[in-house]
């Protein structure tokens, strides 16, 4: 008897989320395949491929990447990289001993690994040149020949897998996003509560309120070119493609989001500490800006479907709070109040976030 269409439906949701929660375990999967049919791949060729079998499973796990286009781009660095480490190799058995050799290859292979065209593979090149070096004392022209060449095919076996099971990291991206909505959202609710402290916090106490927002937006940055780049060289991708763009347009969003509530942190810590005479808010103003702050953050954490924004209502009352705020300053000016220039910059920062979200 087949299972219920509701039960499908909660299987394939635990397997997205594990797959949120676990996205090397994908890869790792690909990467194993990759590697056995290398290995198989090379049995009957003979040669070289008997005595150093092992160098195809290692290109195809190097070539087993995030991305596809990212898979071939891999390797290639790794195949240069591993080249430029074989030269150096056979140069440097060619001129001094052993011992000095390994000194020179390791020194020359590490300098070269920090070429930007080697990428992450770099650090191949001195790999590389010792292997060549030590394993292939023996017969240099033999071991260098077989292992460029089985590392490629690996390499290329590597890609194939790759572009047959090509990956759509979409579900992970989502997490990203939910996690970094729950930070910004955590920022907010900390900064109400500060501005409730009585007494007023000092300095010290501020920063101490402040998150380490800045790889927040790093993060959301990444994603947008993870998710822009996983569409290449991909046929998956067309099926995806709404997906995609909702979450780069999701992810850009919140990169600005997270500067704004940034500079919004870093603000108060400077200003509306107990040590100044002149704060940003004040008294008047602090029970205001923490009611808008909130009302902000609830926005942010709102459980919604996956297709919509926030509910309507959600973002009226985060709308509203801040337009409070803002009344709140524009009596304090009209009043007479000088020194509100920060406390107009705090309603700009919660108007943004409105907006944006």
């Amino acid at each position: 008897m087949s299972s219920s269409p509701a039960g499908r439906s909660r299987l394939a949701a635990q397997v997205r989320d594990g797959v949120a929660r676990h996205p090397r375990v994908p890869r790792a999967a690909k990467a194993a395949v990759a590697a056995v049919l290398a290995w198989l791949a090379v049995q009957p060729l003979g040669g070289a491929a008997d005595e150093y079998p092992y160098y195809a499973p290692l290109g195809a796990v190097i070539a087993v990447s995030a991305t596809v286009a990212d898979s071939v781009k891999a390797s290639v660095q790794g195949v240069m990289a591993i080249l430029l480490g074989a030269a150096l190799a056979v140069v440097a058995a060619a001129v001094v001993p052993t011992v000095p050799g390994l000194a020179v290859v390791v020194l020359l292979g590490t300098l070269a690994a920090g070429w930007w065209r080697f990428g992450e593979m770099g650090d191949w090149v001195p790999i590389a040149a010792l292997f060549v070096l030590i394993i292939g004392s023996s017969g240099l022209v033999d071991y260098l020949i077989g292992y460029v060449l089985l590392t490629g095919l690996g390499a290329a076996v590597g890609v194939a897998v790759n572009a047959a099971l090509p990956p759509m990291p979409l579900v992970p991206g989502d997490r990203q996003i939910i996690v970094a909505r729950e930070a910004l959202a955590a920022q907010l609710d900390d900064l109400a509560d500060a501005l409730r402290s009585d007494p007023p916090l000092d300095r010290e106490q501020w920063l101490a309120r402040h998150h380490d927002i800045r790889p927040r937006a790093q993060a959301m940055g990444r994603l947008v070119t993870q998710a822009t780049q996983v569409r290449r060289v991909n046929w998956r991708a067309r099926r995806w493609q709404e997906w995609a763009d909702r979450q780069v347009e999701h992810a850009r969003a919140l990169e600005r989001l997270s500067l704004v509530v940034d500079d919004l942190a870093g603000l108060l810590a400077m200003t509306e500490h107990a040590d100044r005479e002149d704060v940003a808010l004040g008294p008047r103003l602090r029970q205001p800006a923490a009611e808008a702050m909130e009302a902000v953050a609830v926005m942010l954490r709102e459980e919604k479907d996956e297709d919509g924004p926030p509910s309507q209502d959600v973002r009226d009352r985060a709308d509203a709070a801040v337009e409070v705020l803002a009344d709140s300053v524009t009596e304090r000016v009209r009043a007479g109040v000088t020194g509100v220039l920060a406390a107009g910059a705090v309603v700009t920062a919660l108007r943004q976030l409105v907006a944006s979200v």
